[in-house]
């Protein structure tokens, strides 16, 4: 009773990764549509863009409240300008 076997604990490892990785590889094929978006030829991308990029397929919990702050703050701009 009570006991834990070491391959239990690396398979929920393992679930995690493989979960994170399907995430990424599902917005690599969303950029791979875009006509700009060149794959093989890094120089030509822009490095904001990818730093961008790269900041929302890492960390998207991140992201949401800092889109939200930022539609809260315009949606009150664009509401005194009326």
């Amino acid at each position: 009773m009570g006991r834990h076997r070491m391959s239990d604990d690396n398979t929920k490892d393992y679930a995690l990764e493989e979960g994170i990785g399907r995430v990424q590889d599902g917005a690599e094929g969303l950029f791979s549509q875009l006509p700009s978006y060149d794959e093989m030829n890094p120089a030509k991308r822009c490095a904001a863009t990818e730093a961008v990029r790269d900041v929302v397929i890492d960390q998207p919990f991140l992201i949401l409240p800092v889109v939200g702050i930022f539609s809260f703050i315009v949606g009150g701009l664009l509401r005194r300008r009326r």
